[in-house]
Parts: structure tokens; sequence; C-alpha cells
């Protein structure tokens, strides 16, 4: 992996984690810091020591949007490029080839809300405050990527008003999945990240093209594309592995889904 002056990268137990990393603008999204996340996720595609990735900034601030500055300075040519890149981007999130997993502390204003939407999870520290602020500026957000979260109703009062919602009121319309405490934030979402990377690289893979197909299909062709998948799965080693295993802890007395629920 290449370095990147505002962008730091580590792989932990299977999770690639991208770090937004320029405090003089509370990681707002220029030129540079686009480009690196597009290269960033191009090299993890098909390193098979990646099995889900973590986006994070620190316990204070996520993504503070787009570099405004850079628009407002920037020639007509510019603005169209700065478009395309952000398009690029976006694509590169959404569509990335494995799971992926949001971890947003303080404002995560209009683009910033937008690329963790971009992600499959998004977890919240309680400091954290949600808005599709674009309005506020005479700009467009991306309202498709919140109503994929929240349903029509909260997406459109979210998109017209521009005003934010903290992060327990995101986990109660669907725009996280979880808050965490304070100080919590890395930890908690390195840990479920993990876990997701768990599955490993093959069926990461299979389980995100899962995820970004059957999200599209009407209820009869899910269905049939989904049991297509299971019949192809039934076929792998992983499928004969991963069953001797699990026959072997129930045998033990013994189920990871049962210990993570904290059942004795």
């Amino acid at each position: 992996m290449a370095d990147f002056r505002y962008l730091n990268t580590s792989v932990q137990d299977g999770v690639g984690i991208l770090q937004l990393n320029h405090p003089e603008v509370r990681n707002a999204l220029g030129w540079e810091l686009h480009e690196d996340i597009i290269a960033a996720l191009r090299a993890w595609e098909e390193d098979d020591a990646v099995s889900c990735v973590l986006f994070i900034g620190n316990e204070e601030y996520f993504c503070a949007g787009w570099r405004v500055d850079i628009l407002n300075t920037a020639s007509d040519d510019d603005r169209r490029r700065f478009n395309d890149l952000a398009l690029a981007l976006m694509k590169a999130i959404y569509d990335f080839g494995k799971p992926s997993v949001a971890a947003v502390a303080g404002v995560a204003p209009g683009y910033g809300m937008d690329v963790a939407n971009m992600c499959d999870i998004t977890v919240a520290s309680e400091n954290a405050l949600f808005g599709s602020t674009q309005v506020k500026y005479a700009m467009n957000g991306f309202y498709h990527g919140i109503m994929a979260r929240v349903g029509k109703q909260h997406a459109r009062r979210l998109y017209y008003t521009g005003d934010p919602i903290d992060a327990h009121e995101a986990l109660r319309i669907g725009l996280v999945s979880e808050v965490t405490p304070v100080g919590e934030l890395r930890s908690r979402s390195l840990t479920l990240a993990k876990q997701i990377a768990e599955m490993g690289p093959e069926l990461a893979k299979i389980f995100k093209g899962v995820a970004l197909r059957a999200s599209n299909m009407d209820h009869l062709g899910a269905l049939q594309y989904e049991l297509t998948v299971t019949h192809d799965l039934l076929q792998r080693g992983i499928f004969r592995e991963r069953i001797a295993r699990g026959f072997d802890r129930l045998k033990a007395g013994k189920s990871v889904a049962i210990e993570r629920a904290g059942k004795p």
C-alpha cells in the first residue's frame, strides 16, 4: 500500500482501516483525499488479507464534507472534474467488493454523511450529528443514499431542511445501526468489522455481491437469486469445512453466536 498524505491505512485481523487524517480541515474531502481513498480501495479489492473495510476519522469528527473553499474558487472546468471525482469516490465505496463499515463521530454534514451512507453499516458515537446540509448552500445532496437507509419520509425531511439530527435520532430512523459512548467508537466499530471479516475474503465477496444485487431485485427474483447462491456455496469446500467446524463446536456445547449474545 502506498503512503498517503491525508489517509492512514493499516490492516488488522482481516480489516482494512482507512483513517481520514487532514485535521486542518476536519477531514473535508479535497482533490487529494478523494484520489487517495479510491486508490486504497482499489489496492484492497483483490487483497485476500482484507475481508472488510473500516472508514474512520477520530473520536471528535469523521468528515466535514466537501472542500467548499475549493469549489468556491474553482473554474467551471475544475468544478466539473471535482464532481466527476466525487462520483468516482461514491461508486468506489458503494461498489467495493467486500463489506464496509463507517465509524462516525462529531458533525458529519452533507457529503460527510453521504460518504458514510455509501458504506454497508454505520456506527455512530453519541457525539455524532448528521445532516443533509447541502441545501443550506444551494447544493444538492445525495437523496438516494439517505432514502435507501431511512425511507422516503425521513429522507425528505433531512434532504429538504438540511437540519441536523443527533446519533440517537439517527439510530431511531435507521440511518445508523449502533450508537457507542464517546471515546469508544474506534474500538467498537473495529470489533464489528473484525467480526464481519471472520467470514474470510471468499465469503466476503459473495455476500457483498448478494447485498448489492438482491436489494435491487423484486421479491421473487431475489429469492431465486439467493437460493442459487446458496446452491453454489453448498458445492464449495469452504461449506464442508465450516459446517464440520460448526458441528464440532455444537457437540462441545459451544456457539460463537450464543457467546456473543451473552447467553449462558
